[in-house]
């Protein structure tokens, strides 16, 4: 990763989208050590910490973490966001906001520092999302190993807080592709309908009854299916994202798990960026 020398301080507040910032997100569960150490070896510039309500028992930790990354020897941007981190769709949505704010959306650039994210603090659901994110957008996951953590399924004071950090290591990931836009627009659909339609019924929704180009024949029924056929048979065949109900022409499509997962993931974004 690119660094800036160590004696050039950056001035605050960094602009959003900033291509040379080094940004990290962490999740913030019963941890302190594991959230501020890459962030001080990294230098950061700006940190996003990803909690629940304040009223939540991890909030003494994130006031621990608020509280260690004040006292780092430069100015760090630190911002608590709040989602429910047991829920994958909301951890996804919050993870999506975050890389559309700073304009790390596009994998292939190669003109910007990529979005660290912790994918070793918080839970399970909060990892997922943040290696899906990072396999999706510009963003380098890592994994912050402990020899020594004070964890044993309690919640011990905060003050007793002193994992023992052993090593920061990128999880390697691979790049995922979105589905083609017109397969987005189907799953899409779906969701904004209720998560299942009858085929008459998607077809218009997607506009697929109307004439192309504009003023030629409206096409005919079993057109108006083979347009929609091939829009199903990789969604159902290779994404997984939805699943045919019932024969016939009344027949069902419905959204998978999977589907509703990928609309999160490719649906149309958020408009987060200021």
């Amino acid at each position: 990763m690119a660094r800036r020398p160590r004696g050039r301080t950056p001035v605050p507040p960094l602009r959003l989208g900033d291509p040379s910032a080094r940004i990290h997100v962490a999740p913030v569960g019963f941890e302190v050590e594991r959230i501020t150490q890459p962030i001080e070896e990294d230098r950061a510039d700006r940190v996003y910490l990803v909690t629940r309500t304040e009223r939540d028992a991890a909030g003494p930790f994130v006031n621990e973490v608020l509280s260690r990354l004040a006292r780092l020897p430069w100015p760090v941007d630190v911002r608590v966001v709040r989602t429910d981190l047991w829920n994958v769709f909301a951890a996804l949505a919050a993870y999506r906001a975050l890389f559309e704010a700073e304009d790390r959306i596009d994998r292939s650039r190669r003109d910007v520092v990529p979005l660290r994210v912790n994918v070793s603090t918080g839970t399970k659901i909060t990892a997922i999302a943040g290696t899906l994110a990072s396999m999706l957008w510009r963003g380098e996951p890592y994994y912050a190993h402990v020899s020594r953590a004070w964890y044993s399924g309690r919640t011990p004071p905060v003050a007793s807080v002193r994992d023992v950090v052993d090593r920061v290591e990128p999880v390697n990931v691979y790049e995922l592709r979105a589905p083609a836009p017109e397969l987005v627009a189907v799953i899409e659909a779906l969701e904004r309908r209720g998560g299942a339609l009858r085929k008459r019924e998607l077809i218009r929704e997607l506009g697929l009854d109307r004439a192309s180009p504009p003023g030629a024949a409206p096409p005919s029924p079993q057109a108006q299916h083979g347009r929609l056929r091939r829009r199903l048979d990789p969604l159902e065949e290779r994404w997984g994202f939805v699943r045919s109900e019932g024969p016939g022409p009344r027949s069902r499509v419905a959204l998978t798990e999977q589907g509703r997962i990928a609309v999160a993931l490719f649906g149309p974004r958020s408009n987060s960026r200021k």
